[in-house]
């Protein structure tokens, strides 16, 4: 299991977070194991 941080949520990193849980399926199939965004690092509170 590959679990992911990702520094900010901006246009980048939230971009980053949807193109994982779009391709999920596919990226977990290519690199042979699951990946979870496990956290998201922001100065700012998300729900």
């Amino acid at each position: 299991m590959i679990n992911v941080a990702v520094l900010g949520y901006g246009t980048v990193g939230s971009g980053v977070v949807e193109v994982i849980e779009t391709n999920k399926k596919d990226i977990e199939r290519k690199i042979g194991t699951s990946i979870e965004v496990k956290y998201i690092l922001d100065l700012r509170d998300f729900p």
